[in-house]
């Protein structure tokens, strides 16, 4: 009886099997033995992931993935669209960690990488879970259990990101800390701030040395992921003066970097990204930033509008 390998060389049968899709080849574990170790390997994984992320491939194989509610039963479910048209390609349940969450608690996509999906919801827990849609494997985040001698720890959002250098998977998590005193009130506490890291590969936290800087993550939860680099909207400055800016995380070097927004159509901190208030229709600027950290590398690249009833851009 011949393997496959015997058939055909292993190199040429890796160059088809990097053509196929994520559910075929979980299919096509169960052939042989060779077949999953091969699969399984990190060295065909990144060779897979190298593949799809081509030019020639990237726009067949990108899409979006969007959270909504059934009516019927208002149950959250995913649903994925094509990139083009914005068909929607399939829906499926979320994960079964978030199943039967209270009505008001919702799920938010904090961002996704190689494929893998980082979610949480929208209340207080750090209810964290990384999930592959196409394989449907989950791995919930455990809480941290970093105590801090200067008071309460309260995590204002999360970042979900790829570190290049050790080719690890990582969420930091943005704490503001403080002491609770029952004389004064909120805004006139003593605030420190702080992150913690959790790391993939070891599958704990642990805090990150470098300080963050004073911020305040605008309500909006403008946030995005991009070459390494997690970015928040935010102000950021100790109170009362904040700046309207980027806030930053490296996810290699795990280093904050701030941006100040270019000048002209940002002046108003508490109007973010282009939001024109001297007309009823609103017009959106798209920017480019060629460097995180030099407000001078800002590009402007198109203004869109007015547009009518349009708020939020996606």
């Amino acid at each position: 009886m011949f393997t496959t390998n015997e058939v055909l060389p292993e190199d040429l049968v890796i160059q088809i099997l990097l053509w196929l899709p994520v559910v075929s080849l979980l299919r096509f574990k169960c052939i042989c033995k060779s077949w999953c170790a091969l699969i399984n390997g990190q060295n065909f994984i990144n060779k897979h992931l190298l593949h799809n992320q081509t030019t020639s491939n990237k726009n067949r194989n990108a899409g979006f993935l969007l959270i909504q509610r059934q009516k019927s039963s208002n149950d959250h479910v995913f649903s994925k669209l094509q990139y083009e048209s914005l068909e929607i390609l399939s829906t499926q349940a979320v994960p079964s960690q978030y199943f039967g969450i209270p009505n008001h608690a919702a799920i938010n996509i904090v961002s996704s990488i190689n494929g893998l999906v980082c979610l949480d919801l929208n209340v207080c827990g750090l209810d964290i879970v990384l999930w592959n849609p196409a394989t449907n494997e989950t791995k919930v985040v455990p809480k941290s259990g970093i105590s801090y001698p200067q008071g309460r720890a309260l995590s204002r959002d999360i970042g979900f990101g790829f570190d290049f250098k050790t080719n690890d998977y990582k969420v930091v998590n943005l704490l503001e800390i403080y002491d609770p005193d029952p004389e004064l009130y909120f805004y006139d506490l003593n605030f420190f701030y702080a992150a913690e890291v959790y790391c993939l590969s070891t599958g704990s936290w642990r805090t990150v040395s470098t300080s963050a800087p004073g911020y305040f993550i605008d309500c909006g939860y403008y946030r995005t992921y991009t070459k390494g680099m997690f970015s928040w909207s935010a102000s950021i400055g100790d109170y009362p003066d904040f700046f309207p800016g980027i806030l930053s995380f490296d996810m290699s070097n795990e280093v904050f970097l701030t941006t100040t927004l270019p000048d002209g159509d940002l002046e108003d901190p508490n109007v973010t990204f282009g939001k024109d208030r001297e007309r009823l229709e609103n017009c959106f600027y798209i920017w480019s930033l060629l460097e995180f950290g030099v407000k001078e590398s800002w590009t402007k690249l198109f203004t869109i509008g007015p547009l009518m009833g349009i708020e939020k851009p996606l």
